[in-house]
């Protein structure tokens, strides 16, 4: 199975498939990165840098987005819904890109995890999903089981 990332808010838990959420999260560091530095907020470097390095560790850390305060929160995803629809309109991410990604290093060629092509639709699921979460409208999953998202398939339900 492929690795996931347990993402949490408010007690209630999901799984990403760690290189959606990557690909998402790189992407939505440079959204944020890419504003106006005046409209930037102060803070903006240290989102910045927990963006990439959970992006690069994965399913080695939870992102406890109760963590974040409220207006870290709406900037995070804020920037990861534009990243969502950037991707979307690019038509999904495939390894050519993702071998340019400075973000990477050396790790760029497993990233993928040897996809060549990551799919648009499961990481729109996935920004959808994040939002739905942390505004506590994300429906339940069956008892006993968990939503996964950002998978090839679209998605999921886990557990149980």
């Amino acid at each position: 199975m492929s690795k996931a990332v347990p993402v949490i808010f408010d007690g209630t838990m999901l799984w990403a498939y760690d290189v959606a959420l990557g690909v998402l999260f790189i992407e939505a560091a440079r959204v944020g990165a890419e504003a106006p530095t005046d409209l930037r907020p102060s803070w903006w470097p240290e989102l910045e840098q927990d963006l990439r390095t959970h992006a690069l560790v994965g399913s080695s850390s939870a992102v406890l987005l109760d963590g974040f305060g409220e207006d870290r929160r709406q900037v995070l995803l804020n920037c990861v819904v534009e990243a969502a629809r950037r991707i979307e309109v690019r038509g999904g991410v495939d390894r050519a890109e993702v071998s340019t990604w400075p973000e990477l290093e050396e790790s760029a060629t497993s990233f993928l995890r040897g996809a060549e092509h990551i799919n648009a639709a499961p990481l729109v699921e996935l920004a959808q999903a994040l939002v739905d979460l942390a505004a506590g409208t994300l429906p339940p999953a069956p008892a006993e089981r968990h939503w996964y998202y950002g998978t090839p398939a679209g998605q999921i339900v886990q557990g149980g």
